[in-house]
């Protein structure tokens, strides 16, 4: 790589918790700390994380109902630049005519937004003059492609994919992504099964895509790990926890986790918690089923915590039950924790980081799932060192060298 200090801009669609914002975090995290200038681009300053945006990141966000306040105050008090632009209706509808001409009509429902967020996008272009643009998750990736038209291409766009996009885009996304993936200059994908997903489902020439592995800052993780929990189930001395992370979506397929469970805690004695934001109505299902199963005292939920590690690192072993996956950043967070990892085997992701370092019971197999957590529990599994070792292999500096790699070819 050159010495030449890169100015790249981050753009995300809100600072809700999930695996891709996070990424996205800790890459500018990485790009900052080798000397580069970062910005984060988003039309909506809300969502979960407080304390995921990197010292030194300047913020551009929309001037619009709906901000975090507290969000913004916590921002400003760490010492984030946060700018506000206003999104101009004649901008936006200027961009409708230029995409328009273009044949970029975008067959969703939310299209207004997205060309909102193109605006606002290619209005950040013409007075930061960022050198290379990088977006995460279907929205920010549609309004993107959308900006580097209405501006021109004056700026390069790399667009990263975090699933696989025929199991998790909906139709109308799938079809607007057929259009303007393969205007992209670049498209990261997470795992090599999401590569060759975006390749056949997506039609992006294969000299475009480049697999980028997730990663994750283990040392910070660590020591975020070492933060007290309050919950009674994960103290000393009491039965293991089976813990799971993650949103609450079809593909998580909690029941399959939650019928595993119940077979399992007939063998040995634990619990099951399910950590992150779920509705009543689905907790009361879940919940509902337990009860069926015979287990429902030993299952509980925790709200959304911005550092789960605390929990990760006390529990008897973290399960994910899914039925499609791109490169799980949870399992890399529990073996940097130095936590056993059981995860159903989709198409793509976990095989890829777990190996000889997890169980892969097939998907939707409950009773496979069920072998998996009880030999895990028993203390079938890989050493903590061993553990961490591998969460070592998927490293910031490995992700950000490859990325920067990246953003200097097409800066060029």
């Amino acid at each position: 790589m050159s010495t030449d200090k890169l100015h790249v801009g981050f753009l995300l669609t809100g600072l809700d918790g999930g695996g891709a914002e996070r990424t996205m975090l800790n890459l500018a995290a990485a790009v900052i700390a080798r000397g580069h200038r970062a910005d984060l681009v988003i039309p909506r300053l809300a969502g979960d994380y407080r304390a995921a945006v990197p010292d030194g990141m300047r913020v551009w966000r929309a001037r619009i109902p709906g901000t975090d306040r507290k969000l913004l105050r916590a921002m400003q008090r760490s010492g984030v630049h946060v700018e506000a632009t206003t999104v101009n209706p004649f901008g936006v509808a200027r961009s409708w005519l230029v995409l328009g001409r273009k044949g970029l009509h975008l067959p969703v429902r939310r299209r207004h937004r997205v060309y909102a967020y193109a605006t606002m996008i290619a209005t950040y272009v013409r007075e930061a003059r960022p050198q290379v643009l990088v977006s995460a998750l279907p929205g920010a990736d549609a309004a993107a492609v959308c900006a580097a038209e209405v501006t021109e291409r004056a700026v390069p766009v790399v667009v990263t994919v975090h699933n696989v996009p025929e199991d998790y885009y909906a139709p109308e996304w799938l079809a607007a992504s057929r259009t303007l993936y393969p205007l992209a200059d670049a498209v990261v994908a997470v795992s090599r099964g999401v590569a060759e997903s975006v390749r056949r489902s997506l039609g992006v020439d294969a000299g475009r895509v480049r697999t980028i592995y997730n990663s994750v800052p283990a040392d910070s993780i660590q020591r975020l790990a070492q933060a007290e929990v309050t919950h009674p189930w994960f103290a000393d001395g009491k039965p293991p926890v089976v813990l799971s992370v993650g949103r609450e979506a079809p593909s998580k397929d909690y029941s399959a986790l939650v019928e595993a469970f119940g077979r399992a805690r007939r063998e040995v004695d634990s619990r099951l918690v399910i950590l992150g934001r779920l509705s009543a109505p689905y907790r009361a299902r879940l919940k509902s089923l337990a009860r069926g199963l015979g287990v429902e005292e030993d299952l509980g939920f925790v709200d959304f915590d911005e550092n789960p590690y605390r929990y990760m690192r006390r529990a008897g072993l973290l399960a994910l039950s899914s039925r499609s996956e791109g490169l799980p950043t949870v399992i890399l967070e529990a073996l940097a924790c130095g936590t056993p990892v059981v995860s159903t085997d989709t198409p793509c992701g976990p095989r890829e980081i777990l190996g000889r370092w997890g169980d892969l019971p097939p998907v939707g197999d409950a009773p496979a799932l069920a072998r998996a957590l009880v030999a895990t529990l028993r203390g079938e599994r890989p050493t903590e060192e061993a553990l961490r070792a591998r969460a070592a292999d998927f490293s910031p500096e490995k992700a950000a060298n490859a990325y920067v790699t990246l953003f200097e070819e097409l800066a060029r």
